[in-house]
């Protein structure tokens, strides 16, 4: 593509950036079909969902927070329960975030930003569960409150290290695919 057809693309409106936001969410709701479960805890799925969510977030930061409610919306329809949705889509946010911050300070090697995205999407998750697991665990399984909890406590390594995981391949992944695409678009660019 052209300088001219990509500049004549960031003119009102921004075209090319709803037009990469239809298509990377597109995409991310696709790859939500594509699971693998983490063996120690198999109802922990790992999925491309936040690949093309990152590479969103690292053209247009906005544009990515922006499609997150539609996002959740389409996990739903896919048969995500609320609380899972949710989760899964703050576990793509506290990976982003980190890698958008950490890119636009010039932060070009991956063993300078993987760590923190780490850090931030297991940590995150970690609370996140500790918080809401033992509710939800007590109302789906009839459980008492002492015993999710429990069972949380159990699982949170699982969960820390699926986590650590995820977000190491999406950083991976996603920033390599964003530096091909913004080559070809000639569109890097690292503050929005």
């Amino acid at each position: 593509m052209s300088k001219q057809v990509v500049s004549a693309y960031q003119g009102p409106g921004k075209l090319l950036e709803l037009a990469m936001s239809a298509v990377l969410l597109a995409l991310s709701i696709v790859l939500h079909f594509f699971k693998l479960p983490y063996p120690p805890a198999p109802f922990l799925k790992f999925d491309g969902v936040g690949i093309p969510l990152a590479v969103l977030a690292l053209y247009s930061l906005r544009a990515s927070v922006t499609v997150l409610p539609l996002v959740f919306v389409g996990l739903i329809l896919l048969g995500a329960d609320i609380v899972g949705a949710a989760m899964k889509v703050l576990a793509e946010l506290t990976t982003f975030l980190p890698l958008v911050f950490l890119y636009n300070r010039r932060l070009d090697r991956m063993s300078l930003i993987i760590p923190p995205v780490i850090a931030s999407r297991a940590a995150s998750m970690a609370i996140l569960n500790l918080i809401v697991s033992p509710y939800w665990l007590s109302l789906t399984y009839g459980w008492n409150y002492e015993k999710s909890f429990s069972a949380t406590i159990a699982l949170l390594p699982h969960v820390a290290l699926f986590n650590a995981i995820a977000a190491s391949y999406v950083t991976i992944i996603g920033l390599g695919t964003f530096r091909v695409v913004s080559k070809v678009l000639g569109t890097d660019r690292r503050t929005r």
